[in-house]
């Protein structure tokens, strides 16, 4: 779905008269002015054409990856499927030279259509199942390594075996932090290897083992379910049966992390915000194996049993006090959000991602029926606004983009669905951090939270397929992204939409504007000024600081 990343040009209608056509400078974690957002324009798409009868009704995939676009001849694509897939098909169309090398496009159920080039007919019966599905006895798709070595160390990942036995050089070095699928363990030349689920090499050493994705998974919001509710962050929340004036009274209760609690009553004391709260369900056991796995917990001598905390006495720490007092920013908290201006009537399915209290809300029509903790963007800000769902992809690689300096890559990133360019909702492997920002720009969600997210939004991805874009864009589920702590909760910070090619390019050439201006300053630094030097060591210039990328 990476080709996907980049095609139309997308933005918010409703900006689209006070546009004007100038540089656009789109800095991360910086909300655009509204003149700055580029309208939306959907793609001009002709009718579609006559098919023609096949015998032909299903083929299967030849390539890696197969694109499909939406009409024939090089139109926009509207998803991919995976080498071995098989499609079934309601026709076909002559290519007549045009995007298909003078072959024929087959039209696939239930659109879409493929370049007779990249698949082949076959007799076998069309896939019925998803590409990626979770592994038995665990919650992810795949099993994953992570490079546990010093900062500014690196380990090679080898396009192939074959790319290894020749001695080619590595194509990327791995950092601190990225993280891998693989598929099993090989020998070349007496050394260790993994075998990546896309073929690739990487050595074992420096790569730990992960586990099997964090257990943690939201709510399906029931008449039985009453809001508001949340659930309870730190590890540890006092609990009182009156909201103390001073800091240092004692507890009357403590409730273990992720406490569900319903929300009777709330009220200010000094500057703070107390919840008045009622047990709604105990705290999830919590593992250490969660992230990494049994093969890691031996390498340490511990096990779960040796670090887990003991398990309450008492389910219920409020048994004792049917109402208590807890700070309200110990509690991730979840309201109902009347459905704002920017999500039309007609749209039946939208998300709120509440960045001040971390949560997520699903909604059908009005109202909601699914809730859970999130973790968004720290480092760079997740743009807030209203934006419809952009794709869908299965598993794919994030990795920094060119203009980016701090270089990443997690591969194989479970069930994601995109929202704004980048942006996406999906599956964390690597943290249960939920409930608090943690990630690049992303809401990041548990894995078995991501899965229930990307199954939910419609439509769904047709078996064999990785990934898929909505057929028309503004009828696709939307996503708002707001902030209840602000003044101002909804704001516009980015186009709707994928990322835009212009803007990409735009944002690239100032990086690289800013990395070369970067480098002139450090040299003329570094070189002496000819003439008659001081004996003294002049003070260092220093260099310029750059501007945000």
């Amino acid at each position: 779905m990476v080709r996907a990343l980049g095609f139309l040009l997308i933005s918010t209608s409703a900006f689209a008269a006070v546009w004007k056509p100038h540089p656009i400078k789109v800095i991360a974690g910086v909300p655009l002015k509204a003149q700055d957002i580029k309208p939306y324009t959907p793609p001009k798409l002709k009718a579609e054409p006559p098919l023609e009868p096949t015998d032909v009704k299903v083929v299967e995939v030849t390539v890696p990856e197969a694109a499909i676009e939406i009409r024939p001849w090089s139109s926009p694509m509207v998803g991919n499927a995976i080498q071995g897939a098989r499609l079934a098909i309601r026709g076909v169309v002559s290519a007549k030279g045009r995007g298909c090398s003078g072959k024929v496009w087959y039209a696939l159920e239930p659109f879409g259509y493929v370049c007779s080039r990249e698949v082949r007919p076959t007799s076998e019966p069309a896939t019925t199942e998803q590409v990626v599905q979770m592994r038995e006895g665990m919650r992810l798709p795949f099993q994953y390594v992570m490079a546990l070595i010093k900062e500014g160390d690196k380990l090679p990942m080898w396009a192939s075996l074959e790319e290894l036995k020749k001695g080619e050089e590595p194509e990327r070095e791995l950092e601190k932090g990225d993280t891998i699928a693989v598929e099993k363990p090989i020998v070349w030349e007496n050394q260790k290897y993994w075998l990546t689920v896309e073929q690739k090499i990487i050595p074992q050493k420096g790569f730990s083992l992960m586990g099997a994705g964090a257990s943690w998974h939201g709510l399906q919001i029931t008449d039985a379910i009453s809001l508001p509710f949340g659930w309870t962050l730190p590890e540890k929340t006092n609990a009182y049966a009156v909201a103390p004036e001073a800091s240092k009274t004692k507890p009357d209760a403590v409730l273990d992390r992720r406490t569900r609690v319903n929300i009777v009553d709330e009220k200010m004391v000094g500057k703070k915000k107390w919840l008045k709260v009622t047990f709604a369900e105990a705290a999830p056991p919590a593992t250490f194996g969660e992230i990494f796995s049994e093969v890691e917990r031996k390498k340490a001598k511990t096990s779960d049993a040796a670090v887990a905390p003991p398990a309450p006495e008492n389910p219920n720490p409020l048994a004792a006090l049917p109402e208590a007092w807890v700070l309200a920013d110990s509690v991730n908290e979840v309201r109902k959000l009347e459905r704002p201006p920017t999500v039309r009537p007609e749209i039946d399915r939208w998300i709120d991602v509440d960045l001040g209290e971390q949560v997520l809300v699903a909604y059908e029509a009005d109202k909601p029926v699914f809730a859970t903790i999130v973790a968004s963007g720290r480092a760079i800000p997740t743009p807030m606004g209203t934006y419809p769902v952009w794709a869908k992809v299965s598993a794919i690689t994030m990795k920094n983009q060119p203009y980016e300096d701090k270089e990443y890559f997690v591969n194989k990133v479970p069930w994601s669905t995109f929202f704004q360019w980048h942006n996406a909702i999906h599956g964390a492997y690597w943290h249960d951090r939920f409930g608090a920002v943690k990630s690049h720009g992303c809401v990041n969600v548990a894995p078995l939270d991501a899965k229930w997210v990307f199954e939910w939004v419609t439509p769904p991805l047709p078996p064999g397929w990785t990934g898929l874009r909505p057929l028309e864009l503004l009828k696709s589920p939307h996503v708002v992204v707001r902030n209840s702590h602000m003044k101002n909760q909804f704001r516009q910070d980015r186009p709707i939409g994928p990322p835009d090619r212009e803007l990409e390019s735009q944002r690239l050439e100032e990086a690289e504007q800013r990395r070369a201006d970067e480098e002139a300053a450090a040299q003329t630094v570094a070189t002496p000024t000819p003439g008659n030097a001081p004996a003294t060591t002049p003070t260092p210039v220093p260099a310029p600081t750059p501007s945000a990328p």
